[in-house]
């Protein structure tokens, strides 16, 4: 990989291992499969977007009591802060989850944005207002995700698309600029 001034990461199952049953969540709110659960709810008439809204953010905040975090995320975020790179979460979780996750595992990031703070993935502008605050141009920074979303918005914004595939290779890893199975191999692939 060539030079790389920052990274930007997703939170659920690339740095945190979560319970979200996204099956269930699309159940329960009569999400068909392949549509986005948030693009749908914000679709809804507006009673319906509170009410789904509530009980998404419930689903979220009990999930995140039991979140783990993943092997290697505090030696990666260590290393890259050595390294000098510049480092971002950009997560489509409510902003209250991600504080949490950022209190329960001492997590620091130069910036760290959930879905209130703007565009979310897969539209790229979170990731190019994300560059443009840390200072970094997008074809220099890795955006590291384990779902389409990550690899879409990554692409589109120009930036490097890093798929992070623990347990199986998707459909569309492909797409991705490169795929590693941890972050392990992250640390190898940036060279830090």
């Amino acid at each position: 990989m060539k030079r790389i001034d920052g990274v930007i990461f997703d939170m659920d199952g690339t740095l945190i291992e979560s319970l979200l049953d996204f099956a269930a969540i699309r159940a329960k709110l009569g999400i068909p499969p392949g549509e986005g659960i948030l693009e749908t709810i914000e679709s809804m008439p507006p009673e319906k977007r509170r009410q789904a809204s509530r009980w998404l953010l419930k689903q979220e905040l009990a999930a995140v009591k039991t979140a783990k975090l993943l092997p290697g995320v505090k030696e990666l975020l260590d290393a890259c802060r050595s390294a000098g790179l510049k480092t971002a979460l950009l997560t489509r979780n409510a902003r209250k989850v991600m504080e949490i996750v950022l209190s329960k595992f001492n997590l620091r990031f130069d910036l760290a944005w959930s879905r209130e703070d703007g565009p979310i993935k897969p539209e790229p502008a979170g990731v190019l207002r994300a560059c443009q605050t840390l200072g970094t141009a997008p074809q220099r920074t890795a955006c590291v995700g384990d779902f389409h979303y990550d690899i879409t918005a990554a692409n589109a914004a120009g930036a490097i698309s890093v798929l992070l595939a623990r347990s199986r290779r998707p459909t569309f890893a492909d797409e991705a600029d490169y795929v590693i199975a941890s972050l392990d191999e992250l640390t190898k692939l940036l060279g830090i």
